[in-house]
Order: C-alpha cells, then sequence, then structure tokens
C-alpha cells in the first residue's frame, strides 16, 4: 500500500483556510466595534446589507471574540502565526511579536503519568507548537523563535 503525501499541494488551500477564519475573526471584532459606536442595529444592518437579525446573531459571536493584544497583531501567540503564514507578517515581525509576547506559564505541579498528556494552555508557548504542528511554521523558524523566547526568559530569571 502506497501512502500518498498531500501536503505540498495542499499548502494553497492550507493557507486559504487560516485566511478565511483570519477575515472573521477581523469581520466579528469590525462588528463589535460598529456596535460600540451610535445607531441602531436596523441602522447598521442596513449599512452591511444584511437583516437585524442576522446582524443581532453575529453580534452575540463577535462578543466572543477576544480582542486583539496592545501592541500586537492578534489576540494569542497562534493568531499571530496565523497572520504571520497568510502574509500579513514578515519573519522579522513574526519574530518580534513572539518573542515580545507574555506568554502563560503552566503551573508548576509534582510530576504525574499524565503530564505528556495534558491540554495546551491558550497564550502559552503551546500557541506556538501548534502553530508549528499545523504547519504555519517551518521547522529552522520554529527553532528561531524557541531560542530567542528561551533566551529572554533566561535574562529575566
Amino acid at each position: 500500500m502506497v501512502v500518498a503525501d498531500y501536503s505540498t499541494e495542499a499548502g494553497r488551500a492550507r493557507t486559504l483556510r487560516q485566511q478565511v477564519h483570519l477575515n472573521q475573526l477581523d469581520y466579528r471584532r469590525e462588528l463589535s466595534r460598529l456596535a460600540s459606536l451610535s445607531g441602531t442595529q436596523r441602522e447598521w444592518a442596513k449599512a452591511l446589507g444584511i437583516s437585524q437579525p442576522s446582524l443581532s446573531s453575529a453580534l452575540k459571536t463577535a462578543r466572543t471574540v477576544s480582542p486583539v493584544r496592545h501592541g500586537f497583531l492578534g489576540a494569542d501567540p497562534y493568531e499571530v502565526c496565523q497572520r504571520y503564514a497568510v502574509g500579513q507578517l514578515t519573519r522579522e515581525q513574526l519574530i518580534d511579536e513572539l518573542t515580545r509576547w507574555d506568554y502563560v506559564v503552566h503551573e508548576k505541579r509534582e510530576h504525574d503519568y499524565f503530564d505528556d498528556l495534558r491540554f495546551s494552555t491558550d497564550g502559552s508557548f503551546d500557541d506556538v507548537g501548534r502553530a508549528h504542528d499545523d504547519r504555519l511554521l517551518g521547522d529552522e523558524l520554529y527553532d528561531t523563535i524557541l531560542a530567542a523566547v528561551a533566551e529572554k526568559s533566561s535574562m529575566r530569571s
């Protein structure tokens, strides 16, 4: 049995899927911004070309979207990596943002047999690892970011 690797051929589709997700985030954040301005939902719905019930539903979803962190181009490290993968950030911007990020630190606890099975923690370096696993970052770039973050962390200690 021959196992085919379609990762190269699927690259464009993978990038487009990331772009769709980012466009949805941006749209929902923009809806939240519009909702904070004066005007009724009916007026905004008309301006957007959608029905008022559709806008109301979209605003409920928009309230669940985390805002972009001040000074960054994403709400979490994974989003920053997504924006890099679709060409919204340069390599230098990505490295800068991910090395400046104040990562959530896992709580220290005694070793147990399930450590390797723990779920990732949002806002931690796990987001960068997940981005690497999802092929948003190549091996060399991931290693560069990991080394820069480790160096920054050791300088704090």
